[in-house]
């Protein structure tokens, strides 16, 4: 309500300026030149039913363009706009390529095409998620397109260039490279990206496709290497280095097929830590490395069990990672994960030629295309507990539709989730945006403490609970503990909460083992936290606590609390109290409904989803062997 109210008060405002104003016909820096917004400006200003734009072509220095406007006034032109490539992928004999264009010319009925050996290639809307929100309402969205362009082996040069037909009329686009999976970047100049038998690069608003002889390859790279050594900057001669190691060492790694795996680094006990556990060994042609922080209590585990986790930010690390064949991941944006934002990927991506699988860390049943889509991290597995996060990632938004990529395994992580009651209490909310401070270096590494995070309301709720007298009362009379664990994102805020002698807190960093917490306690209490899903997978009681005063942390996607939660509802403190009061005295156990709901939930409840994970990664290891030229 107070959003309608405020777009009323925009409106209104929006009557008394003048278009020309408005839409910043004079260009100034301090207002907005992105034509989206001027759209949406003339939106809230006249209603969408009323605002028409015209289209008119022209002779331009640099060729045929043409203008779209709102009645006289500039809205935007053609030839500033990119056909903007977010993913580049070889697969049997295909160039995959995946990205996004701007939709404000689908007014005019427009129609975008990729022109390849004289055939074009129809861009389609694939409705993936590509909105920009304000107020979490979408202002607009880009189109979304997916291309599958079949190479001719027998061509020894064949070129992809982009155009926009509009009122009969074709113009060619530029081209950019906006993500770390385009394989190829617009600076450095001479990049290219290297794969089976061919070698692309940008050339004048197109993409060139040769095979990849000697003499090619070699030539492309002198000119890369000279151009880093022009430059002059400190980020190039470091990157001039790599790829020098990166071509000696080449030889040796080449002759590996590799997977590299990793959690969060400054944490373990995650899936991929179970996957590399349960195949770590095994005689089966692959190379396997676990990636994670040094100075960490599970990589310290790890080594006393006999294995060798990979050091996070090592140079064999740098190395593996450009070499890898697979790297399965348990969140989301793989490239920061291991060192690279989008300035510094584009000194190695055109070298990368490895697909990413995810292996999830929470599931995936709530609206977070935002994150979860195929395109954020090029995935070509994704690994599932339940057929409902099945529904929902099979929606348009995720972009998954139509590709073999969701597979009902189980998750990794539940391998371990055997119970070992101990009679405890497990409190385990999630987090919210605002009260943790953003990343300031790496996704590797813990958020920082937020001296602000006391004044929230998040913690008031939570401190209140935790010293709540008659819970208190409650789990010494029946003879429980109570801890109350803290997200990883919350964790450097421990010493803020109030401490008592009947509850412990715990932050879940360093030598905090999931599985064992979650094995020993006997019901859990959350808001939203993914961890629900380990717990409810035993078989446990699960009592959900949706605060009035506290906005949820997600949308509901496909799974909904009321007619699928594991456990009851509560919206006050006292009456969570109460609840978890009675479950005690009766011995804390799963009440029938609500085990009926888990056991619709899962599509497996055994202790064999590393092994079905493993069969899979190894079938989609035979795609990569062809594709890499490699003998089956």
């Amino acid at each position: 309500k107070s959003l309608e109210e405020y777009l009323i008060l925009v409106h209104q405002l929006f009557l008394e300026i003048d278009d020309y104003y408005l839409l910043n016909q004079d260009e100034l820096p301090y207002i907005t030149k992105n034509p989206e917004i001027r759209c949406m400006y003339l939106r809230i200003k006249y209603g969408k039913e009323n605002v028409k734009y015209n289209y008119y072509a022209y002779d331009s220095i640099e060729g045929r363009d043409i203008d779209m406007r709102f009645k006289e006034f500039l809205i935007s032109t053609l030839s500033t706009h990119r056909f903007t490539i977010n993913v580049m992928n070889y697969v049997n004999g295909k160039i995959w390529i995946d990205g996004s264009l701007i939709s404000i010319f689908q007014h005019s009925d427009v129609q975008f095409y990729a022109l390849f050996n004289d055939k074009k290639y129809i861009v389609e809307d694939t409705d993936a998620y590509s909105l920009t929100k304000y107020f979490g309402v979408p202002g607009y969205r880009r189109l979304t397109y997916h291309l599958e362009i079949p190479l001719d082996e027998n061509k020894k040069m064949q070129r992809i260039t982009f155009y926009a037909k509009i009122q009969g009329e074709e113009f060619q686009m530029k081209i950019s490279f906006a993500n770390h999976w385009a394989k190829l970047s617009k600076s450095p100049r001479y990049s290219y990206w290297r794969f089976n038998k061919y070698l692309c690069h940008h050339a004048n608003n197109g993409i060139n496709i040769k095979l990849a002889t000697k003499t090619n390859v070699l030539k492309r790279e002198i000119q890369f290497q000279l151009n880093l050594i022009r430059n002059h900057k400190k980020k190039d001669f470091k990157a001039l280095g790599f790829r020098w190691l990166y071509w000696i060492t080449h030889p040796y790694f080449k002759k590996q097929k590799i997977w590299l795996m990793l959690d969060k680094l400054y944490k373990g006990g995650d899936s991929c830590e179970y996957l590399y556990r349960y195949c770590a060994n095994f005689e089966d042609g692959i190379t396997k490395y676990y990636l994670i922080n040094e100075n960490t209590i599970d990589y310290k585990n790890l080594v006393k069990d006999g294995y060798k986790p990979l050091k996070n930010g090592s140079l064999k690390h740098k190395l593996v990672f450009v070499n890898a064949d697979i790297v399965l991941i348990t969140n989301s944006h793989l490239f920061p994960f291991n060192g690279y934002n989008k300035g510094t990927s584009k000194y190695i991506r055109g070298l990368c030629n490895f697909g990413s699988m995810c292996l999830q860390h929470g599931l995936s049943v709530q609206k977070c295309a935002i994150a979860q889509r195929r395109i954020i991290d090029n995935t070509m597995m994704y690994f599932l507990a339940s057929k409902f996060e099945y529904d929902n990632l099979s929606k348009h938004a995720y972009g998954y539709k139509g590709f073999d990529i969701l597979k009902l395994t189980g998750i990794g992580r539940y391998d371990g989730l055997k119970n070992n009651d101990k009679k405890q209490i497990l409190l385990s909310p999630t987090w919210r945006m605002y009260n943790a401070l953003p990343v300031t270096t790496s996704e590797g590494e813990q958020r920082g403490y937020n001296p602000e995070f006391k004044n929230s309301l998040y913690f008031h709720v939570y401190n209140d609970l935790i010293n709540n007298e008659k819970l208190i009362a409650c789990a010494k009379k029946y003879g429980y503990k109570i801890k109350f664990l803290l997200h990883p994102i919350l964790s450097s805020q421990k010493d803020d909460f109030t401490p008592n002698s009947e509850l412990e807190v715990i932050p879940s960093v360093g030598d905090l083992s999931y599985e064992k917490i979650l094995t020993e306690s006997s019901l859990m209490v959350t808001d939203y936290s993914g961890v629900q899903f380990d717990f409810a997978y035993m078989r446990k009681p699960i009592v959900y606590f949706h605060p009035e005063v506290l906005p949820p942390h997600y949308d509901d996607g496909i799974f909904f609390y009321d007619s699928m939660g594991f456990g009851e509802i509560c919206t006050k403190s006292d009456q969570l109290v109460d609840v978890l009061c009675d479950y005690m005295r009766k011995g804390c156990n799963m009440k029938d409904m609500y085990r009926e709901r888990a056991d619709n939930f899962y599509v497996y409840n055994d202790h064999n989803n590393c092994e079905r994970i493993y069969k899979e990664i190894m079938k989609y290891q035979k795609q990569v062997d062809i594709d890499k030229l490699r003998k089956k």
